[in-house]
């Protein structure tokens, strides 16, 4: 017969500690248990958090932790809205580093590049540091020396001493917490309009089912017959809202549309078609990214794809190449190789995580298989679509970050997969400013 109490062992994620809590069995709460390991991590807000099981099973606050329970696997886990909430405090303290920054330097007649402030990159692996990108040819930097490549003085310690002042000048006046009001208003002003993602690509490569498994919603049913085929524009629509209360009024509610744009194929087109439609629709969408897909078997003219590449670059929408259906042949190891020269044609490859291929601000490469692949003889479970949506969120900033977590908010497994990797990346930036 179980004993009436027991040990659990409870993994944060934000923290990564492992928190021992004593339980009473059919006593002790879930939300209790969460009181407890706020307690003793010192997090004043116990109602961001809840408790999972056997890291699939969200516990609610009010369920009681009973002996069957005893053997199992719990962590506790920042809830999605909160999270982005971290995310837009992240990005309101990158903005305003980056304009002190400007105008102490404009103040002091001293020239930095934009570049020498670190941008942090979500990595999809459990390494010992995340990555940071670097701009090309240059050394790499450690916090205490990032601003010394920027200095063309003849004496170049003395503007490096110079700069490592200002610096600190702007990180003591700029790591203050964020107020919450602030964070929140922030999140409105991004969150309260409609936006849009574009996917592109030959028909019955995947898209929809890509798309589908990237939200976790059924916006598209997909067919793999030649019905599937899209001639012409369409999208597919569906809305969010994100509410937020202070103690001291009344909950406030942005909503918003978010529309997958499926543009139609782009077979017969002109290469100065192409070139035309892509800046319409940036025009008319300004959307936060762009993924082209393709397939083996597809098809796919590499002189159409340079032309949407070239004008994703000139235009400043990111795009993500992506190889569908992985399992499918050896083709995709060309397709693959296809997208990076394409790529490298307008930057190097930065970075490389988990078979995603970056290249800066331009765009990165990777290939998945949305949906379990079977055969007779095999089965293999849907693979790469977790480290393409943490690719995309590492490539974006600001606004367009934000849109694209949203856009993601009701993908539950994907936060609970992802967020230790994105919380290390929040940690790298606070010890850079200083925090």
């Amino acid at each position: 017969m179980a004993s009436e109490k027991c040990t659990i062992q409870v993994y944060v994620r934000r923290t990564g500690e492992i928190v021992p809590v004593e339980v009473t069995f059919m006593s002790t709460t879930f939300g209790d248990i969460v009181k407890i390991i706020c307690e003793r991590i010192n997090e004043s807000e116990p109602s961001h958090y809840y408790i999972s099981l056997n890291n699939e099973t969200q516990m609610l606050n009010d369920m009681i932790f009973e002996p069957r329970h005893e053997n199992q696997k719990f962590e506790m886990i920042l809830k999605t809205k909160w999270l982005l909430e971290r995310i837009a405090e992240r990005s309101i303290q990158k903005e305003r580093l980056q304009s002190k920054i400007r105008d102490e330097l404009e103040e002091d007649d001293t020239v930095i590049e934009e570049e020498s402030i670190p941008r942090i990159n979500v990595n999809t692996t459990s390494v010992k540091q995340p990555i940071i990108t670097i701009p090309v040819n240059e050394p790499i930097t450690t916090s205490s020396d990032i601003l010394s490549t920027t200095s063309n003085s003849f004496d170049q310690r003395n503007s490096t001493q110079q700069n490592k002042v200002i610096l600190g000048n702007v990180v003591r006046q700029t790591i203050r917490k964020i107020p919450r009001h602030d964070v929140q208003k922030y999140l409105h002003r991004s969150l309260e309009k409609s936006f849009d993602i574009l996917l592109m690509g030959s028909p019955r490569v995947g898209k929809s089912t890509l798309i589908n498994a990237i939200l976790k919603k059924d916006l598209a049913k997909t067919s793999a017959g030649r019905n599937a085929c899209t001639n012409a524009m369409t999208y597919y629509e569906y809305q969010e809202t994100y509410t937020s209360a202070e103690d001291s009024s009344s909950p406030i509610t942005s909503k918003c549309s978010i529309r997958i744009w499926d543009a139609p194929g782009i077979e017969d087109w002109t290469t100065l078609d192409i070139a035309k439609h892509i800046q319409n629709l940036v025009k008319e969408k300004n959307p936060i990214c762009l993924i082209y897909c393709a397939s083996p078997g597809s098809y796919a003219n590499v002189e159409h794809i340079k032309v949407v590449i070239e004008q994703c670059k000139k235009l400043r929408v990111f795009i993500a190449l992506v190889v569908t259906n992985m399992y499918a042949s050896d083709e995709v190891d060309e397709i693959l190789e296809t997208f990076k020269e394409l790529l490298l044609n307008h930057s190097v490859e930065t970075n490389v995580v988990d078979d995603v291929h970056y290249f800066g601000t331009i765009g990165l490469c990777a290939a998945v298989n949305s949906v379990v692949y079977e055969t007779e003889d095999v089965q293999m479970p849907p693979a790469g679509v977790d480290e393409l949506m943490l690719g995309i969120m590492n490539s974006l900033s600001e606004e367009k970050l934000l849109q694209w977590c949203f856009a993601l908010m009701d993908n539950g497994p994907f936060w609970v997969r992802a967020q230790s990797r994105i919380w290390k990346t929040f940690n790298l930036f606070k010890r850079w400013i200083g925090f």
